[in-house]
């Protein structure tokens, strides 16, 4: 029989470090239509669930994958701001293509919207529910000092 530890794996993180869920309905955010937060902290790290292209009833934001990716972007800009962060504190961004083949269109919106703001990036085309697009992401936190990247 191997023993448990309890708390957090790093115990150089205490557990006041790890936020609990929030599964809270705000007016400006589509609800996640599931069991499961749409942002989390992890110590330095807000972990920011799948944002689609939809409004707060959810109903589909724009046919065109242009104008789903600004809804998209629209809908993880709210919810990096009630985390406490936003676009200049990403550190990956993963995005979701139904058709591959819409990728320069999208990189084009993706890019005017984020500015200077330049996440790794992994892109997938796949299936998605009735969207064109998907985006998740990882950010630091609001009050995390700003690591420069290393370059070897």
């Amino acid at each position: 029989m191997t023993a448990r530890r309890r708390g957090p794996a790093d115990p150089r993180l205490s557990s006041s470090q790890f936020e609990t869920s929030h599964m809270t309905e705000s007016s400006k955010q589509p609800s996640t239509g599931g069991h499961y937060s749409p942002w989390r902290r992890a110590g330095e790290l807000i972990f920011v669930a799948g944002q689609v292209p939809r409004d707060p009833e959810r109903n589909i934001i724009g046919a065109t994958i242009e104008e789903q990716t600004t809804a998209v972007l629209n809908n993880l800009r709210l919810v990096l701001e009630e985390a406490g962060t936003d676009f200049s504190r990403l550190v990956r961004v993963q995005v979701y293509l139904s058709d591959i083949g819409e990728f320069q269109r999208f990189n084009a919106v993706y890019a005017q919207v984020m500015g200077a703001a330049a996440p790794v990036r992994t892109t997938i085309g796949c299936a998605l529910n009735g969207v064109r697009i998907e985006i998740d992401a990882v950010a630091q936190a609001g009050d995390a000092p700003i690591r420069p990247a290393v370059n070897s």
